[in-house]
């Protein structure tokens, strides 16, 4: 069992140094550094909130909150700090994506799958 820890430490030290997790890192920095940006991104994951706990609960989503969430979103998408970050993710959550896929092809034999 300790062999397997190790390789799972070794695959998350990997995981961590690649290549995307360092995009994703530089990404969540430079939106970071940017008050403004991290502020707008507060307000967008607080409307976010706000709409699903409305959807959650069969409340009616007034049109303003819709209005407001789209034209957070729309601040958002304008900025190319918020871009890079989308796509570091996409890149970051493919890559973790990649390595599950090929755990669950090796314990899918294991499990009779």
């Amino acid at each position: 069992m300790d062999a397997i820890i190790r390789l799972a430490e070794q695959l998350g030290k990997a995981i961590h140094e690649s290549p995307q997790a360092a995009a994703l890192r530089a990404a969540r920095g430079q939106v970071a550094s940017k008050p403004g940006l991290e502020r707008l991104h507060q307000d967008y994951q607080t409307q976010l909130e706000k709409i699903a706990a409305l959807e959650r609960g069969n409340k009616p989503i007034e049109v303003s909150d819709k209005h407001a969430l789209q034209d957070l979103h729309d601040k958002m998408a304008a900025a190319p700090e918020f871009k890079k970050l989308v796509e570091a993710e996409m890149g970051y959550v493919d890559l973790l994506r990649q390595v599950n896929a090929t755990l669950h092809g090796q314990l899918g034999q294991t499990e009779g799958e």
